[in-house]
């Protein structure tokens, strides 16, 4: 695995914004990041208590990237990413009750216990957009899509899609960037590189040492970024989805993190070096902005615990509300299936 860029970050332990912001923005920001860390940690549990039926897919670890990102975005913008972006669900309102209903299969909507809690789409409410999930790359070309129509449209708005490192190499990666380029469509990708495609690292599924190296082959801008830094996601991503909303063209930013439980709760990340990890850990986005917040302005360590402790509340009363929604009826397996 190619090490430069963590040699780089090495004493990358602490952050600071460089931009002026209220205490009502990151307290903001830092809810969102604690409701998806402590959602994520009890859907585990529900995973190993058997309530949940197949497989659970978490992202402790990358909770800045979404965050940081879907802070910039305005009202009508849209953006795609699967469960691994609960941080950015639960900016845009998304409620954690309704995440946890639908990893229990519970007849909610909006899929009625009809869909895998790892997807999750509803433009009109959250900005959320939907795609093929066939495939993980798959909201690229979608997005590109979205995309194309504010563009006809002439309406000023991007379209964001967060992707992993994985998803860079099958061809909806190429065809959807390759149209957007063409087009000089409003379309943002983010990559959430982690190190690993499941259990594969990245030097083993690509010939190049950085996601964005591929970005010049669509003859397009990109960057390498530190995604665990939820001040230098923003100013990162900012440049991006200003120079996609300006009608210049889609924009690639890889941002580097490390997710510190497997591709699922099935992997047990044993292929992993327990060095990488202790770097990594050293490094969590959530411990990083709780540090900065203990000694910033309007916050210090009893305002950021009670914060923990609300988020703490709101995911037990989201397990017992969700636990006590019916399950869907066994009759009704062929209704929402096409739209009338």
């Amino acid at each position: 695995m190619d090490t430069s860029f963590l040699d780089s970050m090495l004493d990358r332990t602490t952050i600071k914004p460089d931009e002026v912001l209220a205490p009502e923005q990151m307290t903001a920001w830092y809810r969102a990041m604690t409701l998806a860390r402590k959602c994520d940690q009890k859907l585990a549990a529900l995973y190993r208590q058997g309530k949940i039926v197949g497989a659970v897919y978490l992202g402790i670890g990358q909770e800045a990237i979404c965050t940081g990102a879907v802070s910039l975005l305005q009202p009508n913008d849209y953006f795609s990413t699967v469960a691994r972006g609960l941080a950015g669900w639960f900016l845009r309102g998304v409620e954690p009750k309704q995440v946890i209903a639908r990893w229990l299969g519970r007849d909610v909507p909006p899929s009625h216990g009809r869909e895998l809690g790892l997807f999750f789409a509803d433009v009109e409410r959250y900005g959320i957009a939907p795609y093929h999930n066939g495939s993980m790359a798959s909201w690229i070309p979608s997005g590109a899509g979205f995309a194309l129509a504010f563009k006809i449209k002439k309406q000023p708005r991007v379209y964001v899609a967060f992707t992993g490192d994985g998803a860079t190499s099958p061809g909806d990666f190429y065809e959807g960037l390759n149209f957007a380029a063409i087009h000089k469509l409003p379309l943002v990708v983010i990559v959430e590189n982690n190190c690993f495609a499941y259990s594969t690292t990245v030097d083993k599924q690509m010939p190049v040492a950085n996601v964005a190296d591929r970005a010049p082959a669509f003859n397009i801008p990109s960057e390498i970024a530190f995604g665990n830094d939820i001040f230098e996601v923003r100013r990162v991503a900012k440049r991006a989805i200003d120079h996609a909303r300006a009608g210049k063209g889609p924009y690639l930013v890889e941002f580097k993190t490390f997710r510190t439980h497997g591709h699922g709760e099935h992997d047990d990340m044993g292929y992993v070096d327990a060095d990488l990890r202790a770097f990594w850990e050293r490094r969590d986005p959530l411990r990083l902005f709780r540090e900065y917040l203990y000694g910033a302005d309007g916050f210090g360590e009893a305002a950021v615990q009670a914060l923990d402790n609300e988020c703490t509340e709101v995911i037990e009363a989201a397990v017992i509300w969700a636990e006590a929604q019916p399950e869907p009826d066994p009759e009704s397996v062929g209704q929402r299936i096409f739209a009338p």
